[in-house]
């Protein structure tokens, strides 16, 4: 396993250790070890001219962006001298995944319409679990109670994220897209999924491992910051 994906899997560790917490599902401290690990990742291979903001790093702040459509808080900023140019944008479905899966896609796409619109490039990286937890409604915020059987990842979940990465470039689809799959063992350790494993066409299992994998977003992303730049 390549370095940048055993710290990936360090920085999901802690960021789902923080989550399980008290009151951890409400709380930025989840989002602090992976917004520093992409920071750090994608500001090693900028020059100096460029700065970072995010949770974790500097000043530990994001950026407050003001978009075409309405204000926002980027997950990560990256500046060059002082001037926002690119931003990504990170989502790590914890539970109840298919409950919400619409919700969470048309969201990304005011999102991107939102930022894309101001000029400046948009990634989104999303992190899915093999099997998802599904947790019943309760009283305030308070979990309910997990259902037996988990909720398994299929070619339907992902069909429309595939169809966005092969659209035209229109406002609403990200400049760069990707995608994960991880599951947690016993001692709740992440590892990345084998997608033999599961009901993916092959041509599914090599846009994951290829155009959506983490190495190649990373790459690519640097890429897109230095031709905004």
């Amino acid at each position: 396993m390549s370095k940048i994906k055993q710290d990936f899997l360090v920085a999901i560790k802690k960021s789902f250790s923080a989550y399980n917490k008290k009151g951890g599902a409400r709380s930025t401290k989840k989002l602090v070890p992976i917004h520093k690990f992409l920071s750090k990742t994608i500001l090693k291979e900028l020059d100096r001219s460029f700065s970072i903001k995010s949770l974790g790093i500097g000043d530990g702040k994001e950026l407050k962006f003001y978009g075409k459509y309405y204000p926002k808080n980027l997950d990560i900023a990256v500046l060059k001298d002082n001037a926002a140019i690119a931003t990504t944008s990170f989502k790590f479905i914890t539970s109840n995944y298919k409950q919400n899966a619409n919700n969470y896609f048309e969201n990304l796409l005011g999102e991107t319409a939102n930022i894309r619109r101001r000029g400046i490039g948009f990634a989104h990286f999303l992190v899915l679990r093999g099997h998802t937890p599904y947790f019943s409604k309760n009283k305030g915020n308070l979990r309910g109670k997990e259902r037996k059987n988990p909720e398994i990842l299929n070619e339907r979940n992902l069909r429309k994220y595939i169809k966005l990465f092969q659209d035209l470039d229109f406002p609403h689809k990200p400049d760069l897209l990707g995608i994960c799959v991880l599951d947690f063992d016993e001692k709740r350790n992440p590892f990345f999924v084998n997608f033999d494993d599961f009901d993916f066409s092959d041509k599914t299992k090599d846009i994951l491992q290829d155009d959506f994998s983490l190495e190649n977003f990373i790459e690519k992303f640097i890429l897109l910051v230095k031709l905004k730049s």
